[in-house]
């Protein structure tokens, strides 16, 4: 299996640090026509994608973790009637009702899916 260039890996690691593919060239220190070679180039672009989704992986699960806490937030701003506002228990309110009805809605979408993929199955084998 191929392996990333050092050029490539400071291209990957500019990319992800910077706003922009041009701020990540300079960053990188690389000729731009070199970058965007690296770019169109399938292995390359496989591991920049790779270590994206990785990355985003990372933050998802930090975001899981943090909801416990949010919800809990949101329950304590819902029961306390004497230090939270009529508005800030409502909002909170409607916060949790509406993630719970996406919650249920995902649920139900996963289920058709797999219902739609196991239909599929059938047909196919």
């Amino acid at each position: 299996m191929p392996e990333l260039k050092p050029k490539q890996e400071k291209l990957i690691i500019a990319l992800m640090s910077k706003s922009t593919t041009e701020e990540a060239i300079k960053e990188a220190g690389i000729n731009r026509s070199t970058a965007f070679k690296y770019l169109r180039d399938p292995f390359f672009s496989s591991e920049y994608r790779r270590i994206r989704r990785e990355t985003m992986q990372q933050v998802t699960s930090k975001l899981q973790q943090a909801s416990i806490i949010a919800v809990e937030t949101l329950l304590d701003v819902m029961a306390d009637k004497e230090l939270s506002t009529s508005s800030a228990r409502v909002q909170a309110s409607k916060t949790v009702l509406e993630n719970a009805y996406k919650g249920i809605e995902m649920d139900d979408l996963q289920q058709r899916i797999e219902q739609l993929e196991e239909a599929l199955d059938e047909r196919l084998g």
